[in-house]
């Protein structure tokens, strides 16, 4: 008997992108499509939609047990596909690695193995595909291939740790790629104390462009108001606008950077309360947006990271 789970992996991986096989369907190159996260293409869907093709892969394993966690960290449950061309992208969180799909076929073309869980959304850019992984690396590899282009590591060593029952980076890579101006940013670290790294690479070469590293024991107020040494946890796919890329923060509000220098300019996680914020990001030019345990959607002004409405699903 299949699971609700296995089931809804199948509407996921097939359902979304059932309408796009032909050439001269729009990419998708982005989680929820670009930048901003926003799910919103200029492709028009057909009147009439047919299944192609179905592709089982066994139910996903969340990184945390925890449901208080996986309410707010909701990465790890489904796959989370990306298209470029005639390609579609997913990444394994149990296999360590990037999968190439035909979406005419739904053939395998060809995988890349990483040195640990693959957890979040790739991102494509000029016949490239890019992901991050929990051995704390960036990886930039071809669409046509999946040969290595360049690979980056996002913490100061290569030293392991034993975490969600896995070997893993002691800085593993769960701030996801994403990529504006010929830029990808990306994140490693999830423990605040270890030291976190807020990365701008340059897109085709995998060069610096800027590093933040001084944004993980900040001495701030926390939701139960009183302070405490804990700063950006980066847990979630990045979301850069025209200003600003933001951070999340697992189960908390996002961080803002400024998107060309790097500079940290807030972390609003006190004013925000608790329950508010996760992996899940999504903006405007004016606005970002994040999920509450209300079940709701919570607006806050980008300029300022200050809460403005809240909305109800």
């Amino acid at each position: 008997m299949k699971t609700l789970a296995s089931l809804l992996l199948r509407a996921t991986a097939v359902a979304l992108f059932a309408s796009t096989l032909c050439a001269e369907a729009a990419d998708w190159p982005m989680w929820r499509c670009n930048a901003g996260r926003t799910a919103d293409t200029p492709e028009e869907f057909p009147a009439q939609m047919s299944l192609r093709w179905v592709r089982e892969y066994p139910a996903r394993v969340p990184v945390w047990e925890d449901p208080l966690n996986q309410d707010l960290m909701s990465f790890d449950t489904v796959f989370e596909p990306v298209v470029s061309g005639n390609r579609m992208f997913i990444g394994f969180n149990d296999a360590d690695k990037l999968v190439a799909l035909d979406i005419q076929t739904g053939r395998q073309l060809w995988a890349f193995y990483a040195d640990g869980p693959v957890r979040l959304a790739p991102a494509c850019w000029q016949g490239k595909v890019y992901f991050a992984s929990d051995d704390g690396c960036l990886y930039c590899v071809r669409v046509d291939d999946g040969a290595l282009v360049w690979k980056f590591r996002g913490g100061p060593s290569d030293r392991k740790v034993l975490g969600n029952s896995r070997l893993i980076s002691s800085w593993p890579a769960r701030g996801g790629p994403v990529i504006r101006d010929s830029v990808v940013y990306f994140a490693a670290s999830i423990w605040p104390f270890m030291g976190t790294f807020i990365y701008a690479l340059d897109a085709a070469t995998g060069k610096v462009v800027w590093v933040n590293d001084g944004t993980g024991a900040q001495f701030i107020k926390q939701p139960h108001n009183a302070p405490a040494f804990a700063g950006v946890a980066p847990q979630g796919s990045l979301v850069a606008t025209e200003k600003f890329l933001l951070v999340p923060g697992g189960r908390s509000i996002p961080a803002a950077f400024d998107r060309a220098t790097g500079k940290f300019l807030y972390f609003s996680i006190a004013e925000s309360g608790k329950g508010t914020g996760g992996s899940l990001v999504m903006t405007n030019e004016k606005e970002f947006f994040v999920h509450t345990r209300e079940r709701g959607t919570r607006a806050h002004d980008l300029a300022t990271g200050k809460k403005t409405n809240f909305t109800v699903d």
